[in-house]
């Protein structure tokens, strides 16, 4: 079938007094859920009146790419925590390669992550641009939305004539978290902390699975940074209010490493227990060479010191789903076959180009070179080569039409760039990785980020026609 087609039934249902109550509903219903983004939290994570939906082609596309490109990231993680020629381009510091030295109990530099990319209408092509293996948000958000357009009567409409099975997250989470746990050693079920710094802007998220965790059976509570204490064998959570420390098996890492570090060090409660073992941390403080923007140009640089690493077919499906990129340096490199100066090639294509800092998120220093004037372009290449920075090829974004309502604008059914971001849970074992799920972000621009108030989160369907409509 074609997605256009489920697309048309669904804004068929739509007039002005269905958008209208269909808004209502949804500013109702998120908002009880707290699922609201920015900086302030003040924006609905969902404002759109429809699904995201991908038909079964777009889906097999997405889950055999996430799964050949994902276990080719493992492999260049896993190498590079023995190899320095690999591991060079990324600039650690000292207390950087220190946590990368632990050993963390089980196999591989990340349990669990998200690809960033985007994916046809038909499914017949399938782009990665970055790489979030280190501890990516929007899990729980998703499946928070999910609940939400499962209520609406418009979807119930339109499942007399479509089936549309949502695409859930936390139990491949909660599944992935265990496998790992009896991987490091763990044996029951573990108590999980949910750690980050009180002050994320996601905490309504840890809030969502940590509450899923405990109705599966699972003791689950969620810290800052600093009630964490260590006594030698057993980390404890300190949560202001409750009558006693609570002894934690496994830490569930929200904060990212680089945040960590600009507030603690090696002395930090959570790094010594999980160097003494004590603690099973997921994920490690060793994701870092997965994370982070250079992987994706180890993975492209077929001249690069990852290349040997892969076999043929890692190779075929990082050719067809990740696009150049390349460390900006100076020297030659390769592009579509020919040898180029690389910071040549890459003043004279500003508008093929998309610069991006190694470790941000959230699209935070990312620079679109078609948006950007030459000047401005050329200042930022000089610049980035004092730090490490990637230069990647521009992809085609697709769009899809989505409704809106607001009382100014009424109905509104215009298009929006869409992205496709499936999880990655990997196997503790092996570095064989699958996909679960699907998290899509959409926007009126090419920057697609929903944390930084660039656009919106909507659910993920599979959906087909009803044999019996």
């Amino acid at each position: 079938m074609e997605l256009h087609t489920a697309i048309d039934a669904y804004h068929s249902l739509l007039n002005e007094m269905v958008a209208r109550e269909t808004f209502a509903q949804l500013d109702t219903l998120i908002r009880e859920r707290d699922m609201l983004v920015g900086k302030p939290r003040e924006r609905l994570i969902c404002s759109v009146l429809r699904p995201r939906f991908l038909v079964p082609a777009q889906l097999a596309t997405l889950e055999r790419a996430t799964a050949l490109v994902g276990r080719a990231i493992r492999k260049i993680g896993a190498a590079a925590l023995t190899d320095a020629h690999l591991l060079a381009p990324y600039a650690l510091t000292d207390t950087e390669r220190a946590l990368l030295a632990i050993d963390p109990g089980y196999a591989g530099a990340s349990a669990f992550g998200r690809l960033d990319g985007f994916l046809s209408a038909d499914g017949s092509a399938c782009w990665f641009v970055e790489s979030n293996l280190e501890s990516p948000a929007g899990i729980g958000y998703d499946e928070a939305i999910i609940e939400v357009f499962d209520q609406l009567p418009i979807m119930v409409e339109f499942r007399k004539t479509y089936r549309a099975e949502a695409l859930p997250h936390v139990q491949g989470l909660q599944h992935m978290l265990l496998e790992t746990y009896r991987a490091w050693g763990g044996t029951g079920t573990p108590t999980i902390a949910i750690v980050d710094f009180a002050t994320a802007v996601t905490w309504p998220e840890f809030e969502y699975i940590a509450a899923r965790f405990r109705a599966a059976g699972i003791p689950t509570v969620i810290a800052d940074l600093a009630w964490l204490t260590y006594d030698g064998r057993r980390l404890y959570a300190n949560i202001p209010g409750a009558s006693a420390p609570t002894p934690i098996d496994l830490v569930y890492r929200r904060v990212l490493q680089h945040e960590f570090l600009a507030q603690y060090d090696l002395t930090h409660p959570l790094v010594r227990a999980y160097a003494d073992h004590a603690v099973c941390v997921v994920n490690p403080f060793r994701s870092k060479p997965v994370h982070t923007k250079i992987i994706m140009a180890l993975l492209s640089d077929e001249d690069g010191p990852a290349a040997s690493l892969l076999d043929a077919e890692e190779r075929a499906a990082i050719t067809q789903h990740v696009p150049w990129s390349r460390i900006v340096r100076g020297g030659v490199t390769r592009y579509a076959g020919e040898r180029v100066p690389l910071l040549t090639f890459a003043q004279r294509n500003r508008e093929r180009l998309v610069l991006k800092p190694n470790d941000d998120y959230g699209g935070q220093g990312v620079l679109l070179g078609w948006e950007t004037d030459q000047a401005t372009w050329d200042r930022a290449l000089a610049a980035a080569q004092g730090a490490p920075f990637v230069v990647q090829e521009r992809v085609p974004v697709p769009q899809e039409d989505y409704p809106t309502w607001t009382p100014e604008t009424g109905l509104q059914i215009t298009p929006r760039y869409v992205d496709s971001d499936p999880c990655v849970y990997g196997d503790p074992y092996t570095p064989e990785v699958h996909a679960v799920g699907c998290l899509t972000r959409i926007a009126s621009t090419a920057l697609l980020n929903v944390s930084a108030g660039g656009g919106a989160a909507p659910p993920t369907y599979v959906v087909v026609p009803r044999a019996d409509a």
